[in-house]
């Protein structure tokens, strides 16, 4: 029996994972679930719960070490993206008490959430990646450069952002200019890349998929798509990143050219299990990779063409 710690279990990332493990025969798990709300969906398709305190109180780390010891946990999923920071910035920790993890170095988690410094670094790969704005320039900006894009310079699930058309909402925004990001607007197809990244900084599963529909950042409506146009691009990425574990990768495609958006370093939110269902288990074959398991090539690929439609579903408590 493998006991896993999954955290933040009332994110739609948690539920995919907690999913995932629950679908796949390979390997006998239990899974335990912490959150902060006693209501989070999650907590209630594990094996087991705790609740924790919020990651900015002191009692968070302390709170986690004794779920460890108490459940004996060997492997741990951190799942929020704020989360995952600091659960890096204490990785020796957990290393100390026995838990393995398959996290990202903590200098990338912080380069790759800053959107600004994020773009400047991709560009310098020479991955093609929208225009950022300097400050000096937007109030010199015309009506032949609209639409422009804003997104805040660290967020999550699309908060934030949003197609600027107007010469006045930039003039209202410039205040907030150290927050936010101007950035050339791209439009086309939006592709969202599920990768898993092993301890040689070697992406073994790059799984591709478009967004038919979203709501809140999310994916409800997709379909996987094959993955040659990004495989170049993706192992620069995380090997110039030194990048360890899940991660998903968002590209907007125009004419013919791949424009790279961001990177998050955790798993994605709405289609992961698009991936899963199209042949890619990435949370069964992360599990391989913090053990040293072998794992065989044929996992780690998806079938194009394989969509997905999603909807609600009802957990029914006391």
């Amino acid at each position: 029996m493998i006991n896993i710690l999954i955290t933040s279990a009332g994110t739609a990332s948690a539920i995919s994972v907690i999913k995932a493990l629950k679908a796949q025969t390979a390997l006998e798990v239990r899974l335990i679930a912490t959150d902060m709300d006693e209501m989070a969906a999650g907590l209630y398709l594990a094996d087991a719960y705790y609740l924790t305190p919020s990651i900015k109180e002191a009692a968070y780390l302390p709170t986690l070490l004794e779920i460890i010891q108490k459940e004996q946990i060997q492997l741990m999923f951190p799942i929020f993206s704020k989360e995952i920071e600091v659960i890096a910035q204490h990785k020796e920790i957990l290393d100390g008490v026995g838990v393995k993890l398959l996290l990202h170095p903590i200098e990338s988690i912080q380069l790759v959430n800053d959107k600004f410094r994020m773009g400047d670094w991709v560009a310098a790969q020479g991955i093609d990646t929208p225009r950022c704005f300097p400050k000096k320039e937007l109030s010199l900006l015309t009506e032949n450069h609209l639409p422009i894009f804003v997104k805040p310079v660290s967020s999550s699930s699309s908060k934030g952002a949003r197609k600027l058309t107007k010469l006045e909402e930039i003039k209202q925004l410039l205040p907030q200019y150290d927050s936010l990001v101007f950035q050339e607007y791209v439009e086309g197809t939006e592709y969202t890349l599920d990768i898993l990244v092993n301890k040689a900084h070697q992406p073994i599963v790059i799984a591709p998929r478009i967004r038919l529909s979203t709501k809140a950042g999310q994916s409800v409506k997709g379909e996987t798509v094959s993955s040659e146009p990004f495989v170049e691009m993706v192992e620069s990425i995380c090997k110039g990143l030194k990048l360890v574990g899940p991660c998903n990768i968002q590209f907007m495609k125009q004419g013919d050219r791949y424009y790279f958006i961001e990177v998050n370093p955790r798993f994605a939110a709405g289609g992961l299990m698009l991936t899963v269902g199209a042949g890619a288990n990435i949370p069964l074959l992360a599990v391989k990779e913090m053990l040293g398991m072998p794992i065989d090539e044929a996992e780690c690929k998806t079938r194009p063409g394989v969509r997905m439609t999603r909807y609600w579903e009802e957990i029914i408590l006391g």
